[in-house]
């Protein structure tokens, strides 16, 4: 068994997802912008058909079946090689895919981050699952759901020469060749993690053999993949595809196995015919891909060929004199438009579009227009999610920043009150213990106490709700002396401010059922949020109303600094502040909103904000009907 851990694992993940990046891009580049010798293209295409139509006539007298099976061959070049590669590709994005979806799984598994997306995602490469394995090889997490009663996860002998290979892969990825494990093919992909650990993802063969069984032409023409030990993994007899037939005897797997890119004829035992097949290798892995078709078939068509080609070469040497620029020119023009689209992508212009070609243009080349669209398309739209996730991890770390800023502010400042007025008690500064100048300070110490200890509730409070283990305890509770009690923890504070508090209750408010501790931090958390940022001499409101058919209406109205109504998403969030400048002239956690908003949320009801710059804000909570309870 062998292993293959690529070292230009980063670079092709590159490739993958930014498109063609490296030497390719330059290549296209140079192509499209530095490249001033050779001919157009309309002009090859042009010689190119008036040649192809002449020519026959010239060799007619030699023509026979060597030059159409030489033909035939030349096709096999063309065609097969083509395919070959192109499926060379394909298997390269599906392994660059399955290893950074494989290594984002399980980083995100092992930071806690589990997704159901991320799931998913391997499920569609061809999962079976994905395994953390400890120092003593057992397993200690399965990120995939198990579909029988056997383990998914690799034998202990196949875990134990896992943990050898990615052990010297140094850190890479590693992509095991096929193994039968329990009777049945499988890749294996390994990531070495701290403390010993390795993850360890099954890996079946369904993919590769879909797309293998997408390729077909003639009567037996096929293609066939292989591992870097001549081991098959996909291939039209099942026999050798499900006991993983050791191929690496055929001389055009050696070809393969050894990294080379061509064309080779050989005798196919499963098949029982000489074949010629286009073959490569697929970069980082060493899977050998090969297009086979028998010998038998090409001949076949040389000499169906030879009996219509001299008729064709006449009549077609006429017309292609007519129509031979017109064609070549309704050719070459999709051809450029795609080529300049390219060279524009490559040089970073992600926006290009390849221009709607012209009616009647090749399918094929309307197919690789559409195709080019949307892989350019897909190429914006992760850039454009690339950049929206910075600018949200720059946010989440900027609010954590002004939160640790505010709270630092919040903590300090009564701190500071209470130690400094505590201490001048203490030493007796302005005289023996009951002078009447300690009573003020006495009453700085326990307001301050007290500010503190809000902000600390606050802060619990919010990581109760965030854990879901804040829960409502409902009892009968009566508005008018909640409003009561929060009008009297704020009346001093007002009158020091020079704030006029307004309070407005309805007469005979019915009993609520709610959290009254919850409802009384609601009151108190508004009033605050009000008074804290109207000025001196302005107003502030507390309007209390119920009846059966709108619930309990609650308000808080203030003709303070208000705020940008854009902006209302932002204070609705944890420790969000508009600007982190207001935080520290006003004090404060930024819980107070959100957790008005939480706790509302809890008894059902909803919360309005209308608001505007230098207009004052007015905050309306509306509890439901249900929790007005009907004394009559």
């Amino acid at each position: 068994m062998s292993f293959h851990q690529g070292s230009d694992d980063a670079a092709a993940a590159g490739t993958h997802a930014n498109g063609l990046t490296g030497s390719r891009a330059n290549k296209l580049f140079n192509r499209g912008k530095g490249v001033t010798k050779g001919f157009r293209l309309q002009f090859i295409l042009f010689v190119s058909f008036v040649l192809i139509s002449a020519l026959p006539v010239v060799l007619l007298s030699i023509w026979d079946q060597h030059a159409a099976l030489r033909d035939e061959y030349n096709s096999v070049n063309e065609k097969h090689l083509i395919i070959a590669e192109n499926l060379s590709g394909v298997f390269d994005r599906y392994v660059i895919d399955v290893k950074e979806g494989f290594r984002f799984a399980v980083l995100g598994a092992d930071n806690g981050e589990p997704n159901q997306a991320s799931h998913q995602f391997l499920k569609s490469l061809s999962f079976c699952d994905v395994s953390i394995i400890d120092g003593a090889n057992s397993v200690i997490r399965s990120l995939m759901e198990s579909h029988d009663n056997k383990p998914p996860y690799p034998s202990p002998e196949v875990i134990t020469q896992l943990r050898d290979a990615v052990g010297r892969a140094n850190g890479d990825i590693v992509f095991s060749n096929i193994i039968q494990d329990r009777g049945k093919p499988l890749f294996f992909v390994v990531m070495a993690l701290e403390n010993s650990r390795i993850a360890i993802g099954s890996l079946t063969t369904d993919y590769i053999r879909k797309i293998q069984r997408q390729i077909g032409f003639g009567e037996r023409g096929h293609s066939m993949v292989v591992d870097a030990n001549g081991v098959v993994i996909a291939h039209p007899n099942a026999a050798w595809e499900n006991t993983s037939k050791d191929a690496s005897k055929l001389s055009v797997v050696g070809a393969m196995m050894r990294g080379e890119t061509g064309v080779s004829e050989f005798y196919s035992p499963p098949m029982q015919a000489n074949m010629i097949a286009g073959h490569t290798s697929v970069p980082g892995v060493g899977w050998g891909v090969m297009v086979p078709q028998p010998v038998e078939e090409l001949e076949n068509r040389a000499n169906d060929g030879q009996k219509t080609a001299i008729l064709i070469t006449l009549i077609g040497i006429i017309l292609a004199a007519i129509f031979s620029w017109w064609l070549s020119r309704f050719l070459a023009k999709p051809i450029v438009t795609i080529d300049g689209a390219a060279v524009a992508v490559a040089s970073g212009e992600l926006r290009t579009q390849v221009a709607t070609l012209a009616p009647g243009s090749p399918r094929e080349l309307q197919s690789l227009s559409a195709a080019f669209n949307v892989m350019v398309n897909q190429l914006r739209e992760r850039e454009e999610r690339l950049q929206s996730a910075k600018d949200e991890a720059v946010a989440a770390d900027r609010a954590k920043t002004d939160f640790l800023a505010n709270m630092s502010h919040e903590l300090r400042t009564p701190l500071n009150a209470i130690i400094g007025f505590s201490e001048m008690i203490k030493v007796e500064t302005f005289g023996p213990i009951g002078t009447p100048q300690y009573s003020e300070y006495v009453k700085d110490i326990n307001n301050s106490g007290n500010h503190l200890l809000r902000v600390i509730n606050d802060v619990l409070d919010m990581a109760k709700i965030e854990a879901g283990h804040l829960e409502p305890l409902y009892s009968q509770v009566d508005m008018t002396e909640i409003a009561e009690t929060c009008i009297s923890f704020f009346a001093e504070r007002a009158d020091k401010d020079h704030i006029e508090l307004k309070v407005s209750i309805g007469e005979d408010l019915p009993k609520m059922s709610a959290d009254d501790r919850m409802v009384q931090q609601i009151i108190l958390n508004l009033l605050s949020n009000a008074i804290k940022f109207t000025p001196e001499k302005g107003v502030v409101e507390l309007s209390i109303d119920a009846d059966l058919q709108r619930g309990c209406v609650i308000q808080v109205r203030d003709n303070g600094i208000g705020m940008d109504p854009a902006k209302l998403d932002v204070v609705m969030q944890p420790f969000g502040q508009i600007d982190a400048k207001l935080g520290r002239k006003y004090e404060g956690t930024g819980l107070g909103l959100p957790l008005v908003k939480s706790m509302v949320d809890m008894h059902g009801g909803t919360l309005d904000i209308d608001t505007a710059l230098a207009r004052g804000t007015a905050v309306t909570v509306t509890l439901p009907l249900g929790r007005v309870i009907d004394d009559g």
